[in-house]
């Protein structure tokens, strides 16, 4: 058997053949440190051109991605454990909000690859009642099954889309009368001081490198946390709190 009940294939076969078929969502590749097979390049380029996490872990470590006596040869991926709604479906949901007591906002991550932050974020998402996520298509940590067990059920709740192109859905968002609000140290104003009643969708990035500098240029307005310690940043599951939690205080006219 190479497939597992908590959405994981493993084996070198099994796992080539989904990645080639491209019909299911390969959201990481774990593959334990000195494995090595005749296919094991392909398979590794394959997962290269389609902007998949690899991650090599201790031969050890193999046990707690796989079934008790499972024949992993090493490698283990991890399907998506959610459904993914359709970003243009998602957008035009946004719109429609537009003009109503309940003004769209979304957040869109920008390469975020720890699954706890994902989680952290979905389940922060649905508890501020904001409207949606999305993620990038690539080098982008994807609704596995850490994600959802530190969402906590929030997947349930939340849409999440991914897109081939964010600097593209910033510009359809903006075409859509959306404000894009990234996050950047080098902002001038504080996230307080944005109007978060207007429609708006909070642009966050990876941890350690924040956003893309393309994705940066194309946000309307950048907006800082104040860092008052001496450690740089905040993690970005908790900036995302901090700022969604300001947006939900500003649209309840300064109350939570």
């Amino acid at each position: 058997m190479s497939v597992d009940d908590n959405s994981r294939v493993y084996g070198v076969a099994p796992v080539l053949e989904i990645l080639k078929a491209g019909r299911r969502s390969v959201e990481q590749i774990t593959i334990a440190e000195g494995a090595n097979s005749p296919r094991m390049r392909e398979l590794l380029e394959l997962a290269r051109e389609n902007g998949i996490i690899v991650s090599r872990v201790p031969r050890s470590a193999m046990a707690k991605f796989v079934a008790p006596g499972a024949n992993h040869q090493g490698i283990v991926a991890t399907i998506s454990a959610a459904k993914y709604i359709d970003d243009y479906q998602l957008l035009e949901s946004l719109s429609h909000k537009i003009g109503t007591d309940d003004s769209p906002l979304a957040v869109v991550l920008d390469g975020v690859e720890d699954p706890r932050n994902l989680g952290a974020i979905a389940r922060t998402v649905e508890c501020a009642g904001a409207h949606g996520i999305f993620l990038p298509e690539r080098r982008a940590v994807g609704l596995t099954d850490a994600v959802a067990k530190t969402a906590a059920g929030a997947l349930e709740h939340v849409p999440v889309a991914k897109v081939t192109n964010l600097t593209r859905l910033l510009e359809d968002m903006k075409r859509r009368n959306i404000w894009t609000v990234g996050t950047s140290l080098k902002a001038k104003m504080d996230y307080t001081e944005w109007d978060w009643r207007q429609p708006s969708a909070i642009v966050l990035g990876s941890e350690g490198k924040g956003l893309h500098r393309l994705v940066e240029e194309t946000c309307d307005i950048l907006v800082k946390i104040p860092i008052l310690g001496k450690i740089e940043s905040l993690n970005v599951s908790v900036a995302a709190g901090v700022i969604l939690y300001e947006a939900r205080r500003q649209r309840n006219n300064g109350e939570l």
